[in-house]
């Protein structure tokens, strides 16, 4: 009988696990833990701070609304098909603004990919903190310079939170925008 390792177990186990968009999120709890308890606070503001990098991440999508009277994201995300739209869309203050606060920004890759948790899938990220993120893909600001995603208009690197690959699985066909602010400029 072949030994496998802890990463080829945890793989093999979500292989067989069904992907789509309206299924309930799966983790693995005995995996070691990606972000400690207490490393992202939800500020009640709209905001979720990550202690380990100091960025403050808006909590909803880009297109949805923070609800203050009871911490929540409505309405519909809005989607962004090629990298340039979504770039621009940074451009208006009315989207750069989290609550009462200025200046975000979209993520570079490697920023986006340290909000996955690969311990989980649909979504693989702290739902209890990110309540809205969806099975779908999310544009980082970093350019595709190896042609990782060949599909037009995909000119920057993303990453699908349906399980945390940094490529488009198609598995919704949305291309969403959570923004980023360092909190130390």
């Amino acid at each position: 009988m072949k030994k496998f390792n802890y990463i080829s177990g945890l793989l093999l186990s979500f292989a067989a696990l069904p992907f789509h968009m309206t299924q309930a999120q799966t983790c693995i709890d005995n995996a070691p833990e990606i972000h400690a308890e207490g490393s992202l606070i939800d500020r009640n503001d709209g905001t979720v701070l990550d202690i380990n990098t100091g960025l403050l991440w808006s909590k909803c999508n880009v297109g949805e609304v923070y609800e203050k009277t009871d911490n929540s994201c409505s309405g519909q995300p809005s989607n962004f098909s090629t990298w340039q739209d979504a770039l621009l869309a940074v451009n208006d203050p009315t989207v750069s603004t989290v609550g009462e606060l200025e200046g975000f920004r979209i993520p570079n890759i490697k920023e986006l990919q340290s909000i996955v948790d690969y311990r989980c899938i649909s979504p693989a990220i702290n739902n209890a903190v990110f309540i809205s993120t969806m099975n779908a893909a999310y544009w980082s600001n970093t350019p595709d310079i190896h042609n990782v995603n060949s599909i037009s208009g995909y000119d920057g690197l993303l990453i699908d939170f349906k399980d945390g690959q940094e490529i488009d699985t198609g598995a919704s066909g949305l291309l969403l925008l959570r923004l980023v602010k360092n909190i130390v400029e």
